[in-house]
Formats: structure tokens, C-alpha cells, sequence
């Protein structure tokens, strides 16, 4: 397959669809090249709150001998997220789902984030795993340490939670 070139299956800004199409595409057994981009003006390893960062980016690319097949698998994903739901919420049902989602805290001091969860030496897992603990309400940061390795730390009271998210993501 030296000639089968790689073609972009889908772009976008969603996290959930870009997850989701990674693991449609992994059950079909279709192999898939990820990348991930984030504004570098920005910049990742600033101290401003997440939500002033602009928004990542995220790219799927297959084999050009793949793409049929994953375009199937992206239509099919198109068209769950599309289906009209079964039942509307009732308005204290969609606060308390609203309620129930993890909030990271806006005025936490990064000087707390002590415990290491994470290290290695590639920024765009690094960003990953970042963002996907701020979603889920974990705050962390990447200490400015000398040297190659980046580093995740978080607050102590954090740190099992940000394990089983961190192990979740390593493990995928």
C-alpha cells in the first residue's frame, strides 16, 4: 500500500465527535491518522483560564483505500447526532443534568497543583489530556520546568480522579 495516499475524513472543533469517530472507526477496524492543532498564538502552556484559549482542532485522516468505508461510518455517526430525541427534558431535568456536569474551578491557585499525573514529551497529548480533564472538572497545569519533559500536575484532593481520567486516556 505504498501508493495509497492519506485523505481527510473529517475536521472540526467537536471533542465529542472527534471521539466518537475514532472509536466508530476502531470498531470497523479502520485505520485512521489523528491530529490534533490549537491556536499557537494562544499558546498551550499559558497560565490564562482555559476558556480564554481558543478552540482546538482536530483532524481524522484514513487511506485513500479506507475512506468509502469510513465515510460510512461518518454518516452513521452524522445521523445519531442528528436523530430528534425520543422526549423532550422537563426544564428541572435539563438543571439538574446541567448541574450535574463537573465545572472547573475559574479561581483555583496553579500553585496547588502539586501531584504529578502525567509526563512525557508530547505537547499534543499533553493538550489532550489538559482539556479533557478540564472537562470533566479537574483543573491542572504544566509546570515550567527545564528540560524536555512536560509534566501534568494536580491539586492533591484531584488526583484520583485525574488517575482514572488520565488511565482511561492512556489506555484507549
Amino acid at each position: 500500500m505504498p501508493d495509497d495516499s492519506l485523505e481527510i475524513l473529517w475536521r472540526g472543533s467537536d471533542p465529542a465527535k472527534f471521539t466518537a469517530l475514532q472509536a466508530a472507526l476502531r470498531g470497523e477496524g479502520i485505520r485512521f491518522v489523528e491530529l490534533l492543532a490549537h491556536d499557537h498564538a494562544g499558546g498551550f502552556l499559558n497560565m490564562r483560564p482555559y476558556y480564554m484559549e481558543a478552540m482546538p482542532g482536530f483532524e481524522i485522516r484514513v487511506s485513500s483505500s479506507d475512506l468509502p468505508a469510513a465515510q460510512a461510518v461518518l454518516e452513521s455517526i452524522d445521523k445519531q447526532e442528528s436523530a430528534p430525541e425520543t422526549r423532550d427534558l422537563s426544564r428541572s431535568e435539563r438543571d439538574a443534568s446541567i448541574e450535574a456536569a463537573p465545572i472547573l474551578p475559574i479561581d483555583w491557585d496553579p500553585g496547588e497543583a502539586t501531584s504529578e499525573i502525567w509526563s512525557g514529551e508530547d505537547e499534543s497529548q499533553a493538550e489532550y489530556i489538559s482539556r479533557s480533564l478540564a472537562e470533566n472538572g479537574v483543573p491542572c497545569r504544566i509546570p515550567d520546568d527545564p528540560g524536555h519533559r512536560l509534566r501534568l500536575c494536580v491539586r492533591p484532593g484531584d488526583l484520583t480522579r485525574a488517575r482514572d481520567i488520565v488511565r482511561e486516556i492512556t489506555q484507549a
